[in-house]
C-alpha cells in the first residue's frame, strides 16, 4: 500500500484502539456492546464516549469556491456529551485513592483521527478520464516502488487498484482532547483539493484510538472549480509592494531626467 492509503490508516488507528482496550475485533457486534456496558456501568448512561458534530464544512479559507490545488479546510464544531461524567467520576477515583484531582486532569489524553477522501461525483466523460490516468499513474508508481505488491498476481493487483480513487486519502490529521472537562472545541483539517475540477463527495471519517464504537463517517459535498477560469484578488500586501516598487523607479527616472538637462545648459 503507501502512506495514502485509507485502507492501511483505517486498520492502523483500529489496531491501535483494540490493543489499548485488549479486544481482538474493533467491529464485532458482542465486544461492542461488552464495552458499551462497561462505559455505562462507570460512567453511567450519558458516559457513552462519542463525539457531535454541531457545525461542518468544506471550504477555502477567504475564498468564495473551491478551486483546483487550493489548500482545503475542513472546519468542525465538536461536542463531548461524555466530558461532565468522565469528569465527575476521575474526581471520585482521586479522592478514594487519596490522589489530587489535578493529577487525573493534567494526564488526561484522548485521541481522536480524522481521515479525508475525495470521490468525484457526477458524469463528465473527459473528467473521468483525467481521474482515471491520475489514478492508474499513482498505482504504477505504487507497484515499482513496492516489493511486496509485484509479489502479488495481476489478479490481486488489479482487485487492490480498482478502488484507488475511493481509497486515497487526501489528510490523515490527529487531535488531541488534553481537557477532559472541555465539552466544545473547534477543529480545523487542512487538505489539498483534488487536481481534477468537478463535483466531489468529501468522504469524512472520524476514528477514535481510545473507545470502542465511537467512530463515525459522513460526507459534505462541493463544488471544484478549474483554478485557470477563477479570477482571484492579489493580496493587498503584495500589490502595495509592487506600487512602492514603481514609485522608486519613476522617482530615479525623474532624477536622471533632470541631471541630464543640467549638463546640458
Amino acid at each position: 500500500m503507501s502512506a495514502r492509503s485509507y485502507r492501511l490508516a483505517k486498520t492502523i488507528i483500529e489496531t491501535v484502539t483494540m490493543f489499548k482496550v485488549g479486544v481482538f475485533d474493533s467491529n464485532d457486534k458482542k465486544t461492542l456492546e461488552w464495552f458499551d456496558e462497561i462505559m455505562r456501568k462507570q460512567y453511567g448512561e450519558d458516559g457513552l464516549p462519542r463525539l457531535n458534530f454541531l457545525e461542518k464544512s468544506v471550504e477555502t479559507l477567504g475564498e468564495e469556491e473551491i478551486a483546483t490545488d487550493d489548500v482545503c479546510s475542513l472546519k468542525l464544531k465538536v461536542q463531548r456529551p461524555h466530558a461532565e461524567p468522565f469528569m465527575k467520576q476521575k474526581i471520585e477515583i482521586c479522592k478514594k485513592q487519596g490522589i489530587p484531582a489535578e493529577v487525573a486532569m493534567n494526564t488526561y489524553r484522548e485521541g481522536w483521527w480524522v481521515l479525508v477522501r475525495a470521490k468525484r461525483v457526477g458524469n463528465d466523460a473527459e473528467a473521468d478520464a483525467k481521474v482515471k490516468e491520475a489514478t492508474k499513474q499513482r498505482a504504477e508508481e505504487m507497484l515499482a516502488n513496492n516489493p511486496l505488491l509485484q509479489a502479488l498476481e495481476q489478479g490481486s493487483q488489479k482487485r487492490l487498484f480498482e478502488d484507488e480513487e475511493e481509497n486515497t486519502l487526501s489528510c490523515a490529521w490527529p487531535f488531541i482532547v488534553s481537557k477532559m472537562q472541555q465539552k466544545t472545541g473547534d477543529v480545523m483539517v487542512k487538505f489539498k483539493a483534488p487536481a481534477v475540477p468537478g463535483k466531489y463527495q468529501f468522504l469524512i471519517n472520524v476514528k477514535s484510538q481510545e473507545f470502542l464504537g465511537a467512530d463515525q463517517e459522513f460526507a459534505l459535498e462541493a463544488e471544484v472549480l478549474d483554478k485557470e477560469d477563477v479570477e482571484r484578488e492579489e493580496d493587498e500586501d503584495e500589490s502595495d509592494d509592487e506600487d512602492d516598487e514603481s514609485d522608486e523607479d519613476g522617482d530615479s527616472d525623474e532624477e536622471e531626467e533632470e541631471e541630464e538637462e543640467g549638463e546640458e545648459e
